[in-house]
């Protein structure tokens, strides 16, 4: 069983108003298995206004939702943005040959903009 490494990332802006959106990050291609290994999220959003993240991954047909847990905050000097989230994590996580991995941002507080970046690494390994 061959395996290399690689690496995928994505990028969710949600507007004004907006409360929810999920975005595919990677369609894993037909006999290949995406092992995820480790995952990094930087989002940019407002002070009191907390994000919750999650990634989906289809293993074995059964649909899995794994939330992600920020370590860190930030206050920055950026007037659209002015504050950060971001953590990464150790992750175990197979996603199945031509299934979508999915990356889901949500706040409940929806005023202002906000820019998640997700990046996820790990081995493409052929079946």
């Amino acid at each position: 069983m061959a395996q290399k490494p690689f690496q995928t990332g994505a990028v969710i802006n949600l507007s004004d108003g907006e409360s929810v959106k999920d975005i595919i990050v990677y369609t894993v291609p037909a006999k290949k298995r995406f092992d995820v290994k480790f995952l990094g999220i930087n989002g940019f959003g407002h002070p009191n206004q907390p994000l919750f993240y999650a990634v989906q991954v289809t293993t074995k047909s059964l649909l899995g939702i794994y939330p992600i847990a920020p370590t860190g905050i930030s206050e920055i000097t950026d007037p659209q943005f002015p504050m950060r989230f971001f953590g990464s994590q150790e992750a175990i996580l197979y996603a199945d040959p031509k299934s979508d991995l999915i990356f889901s941002v949500a706040r409940k507080n929806t005023t202002g903009n906000v820019r998640v970046f997700i990046n996820l690494c790990g081995l493409l390994v052929d079946l």
